[in-house]
């Protein structure tokens, strides 16, 4: 379950790899905080970025100017509640930033560079050239970069030390009493969240609802077997591509070897195959329609023959089937402890950067487009 909400420093976290590298000077402010100017290239890049994640995850959910101008006022006001976090940190003596602090930075980012996307580990030298050319396809040098990521560590530090001890964890009755309302919801059939909430909450509710309501559809736990081929494939590569799924088939139908076994040594799908095909549940309404067809029409325990899908050939088995219930509280309860902990946070967080800007000097200057 994915159940989340808007959290200032988990965003701080994101897209460490995107770093300004020029100096703040006043006459490319879109604001000031006590005299410190925000960048207009970072804040034209953070607009960027958030409707590049919109356009993937919600295509044309910010069409139009109001919601346009919206977006960047928001954008604004987290770049300014980021500067006020980053001086705070700077005035309070107990905190500091250490070399190995950065280092460990540093090594989290390459980390993910680590394994292409076939599941192949990549060596060291690999991983650090490609760390170089990212620095400098972004205009960065590595003392540039260090020094960004020392002010975001800055303001995680700021966050964790006076926002963090102050969050309370829920009570069961108030995880209950969301978990009724989000129910409720759903059984209602409405599209429009409940009436009196802020706009932000309420899209957090929907989005709640929506995970809630899809981890009770009904459902199919299943193992995979994958043939890749490439997006670009030709009739050949395919051909050839399906023949050896057909070949996979029927060593399966066989039985010399379990589907488990066959899936570690023989699927192209790097996530499942040294769990042996497991993907967990494929739920419907969110599953490739060429593979939820197929899916939902079997019996537990059957395999099917290679289904073309985008990327290449799937053999999937059906472990166990569940249908359609009602939601259960027992099943959510632990997810939206954690939710409305995060909720919790996110208010206290709210609350202590609102005392910061009541005593900052802050000049906005938003451009018009």
């Amino acid at each position: 379950m994915n159940i989340s909400g808007k959290v200032l420093w988990a965003a701080l976290a994101a897209a460490l790899l995107s770093v300004d590298a020029g100096a703040k000077v006043l006459e490319d402010a879109v604001a000031t905080v006590n005299g410190s100017p925000v960048l207009l290239s970072e804040y034209q890049r953070e607009v960027n970025r958030t409707l590049e994640l919109w356009d993937r995850n919600q295509p044309g959910a910010l069409v139009g100017p109001e919601k346009l101008r919206i977006l960047r006022e928001r954008t604004l006001e987290e770049l300014i509640d980021q500067e006020l976090l980053f001086q705070q940190g700077a005035k309070n003596k107990e905190l500091k930033v250490r070399e190995r602090d950065i280092d460990q930075a540093i090594t989290e980012v390459k980390s993910r560079f680590t394994v292409d996307e076939t599941g192949r580990p990549i060596p060291e030298p690999e991983v650090d050239e490609f760390f170089k050319k990212q620095l400098k396809f972004e205009g960065v040098t590595f003392a540039q970069y260090r020094e960004r990521l020392s002010r975001q560590i800055m303001i995680r530090k700021v966050v964790d030390s006076e926002v963090k001890a102050k969050v309370t964890q829920p009570e069961e009755g108030e995880v209950r009493q969301y978990f009724e309302k989000v129910k409720a919801f759903i059984l209602s059939g409405s599209t429009q969240p409940p009436k009196g909430m802020e706009e932000e909450a309420a899209m957090v509710f929907l989005e709640v609802a929506n995970d809630v309501k899809l981890m009770s559809s009904e459902r199919a736990r299943v193992s995979k077997i994958v043939v890749r081929f490439s997006e670009t494939a030709s009739p050949q590569e395919k051909k050839r591509a399906k023949a050896a799924a057909l070949e996979i088939k029927k060593r399966i139908d066989e039985g010399k070897a379990t589907f488990a076994d066959i899936a570690r040594t023989e699927s192209e799908d790097p996530e499942s195959a040294p769990r042996g095909g497991d993907v967990g549940f494929a739920y419907r309404g969110r599953t490739p329609p060429e593979i939820e067809k197929v899916i939902f029409a079997m019996s537990v325990g059957e395999v099917s023959q290679p289904i073309e899908a985008p990327g290449g050939y799937h053999i999937v088995r059906v472990v166990e089937k569940r249908a359609a219930e009602p939601p259960e509280f027992a099943n959510f309860k632990e997810e939206l402890g954690r939710f409305l902990t995060t909720v919790h946070f996110s208010e206290e967080l709210a609350k202590y950067v609102k005392g910061l800007k009541a005593k900052a000097v802050i000049e906005r200057k938003l451009p018009p487009n």
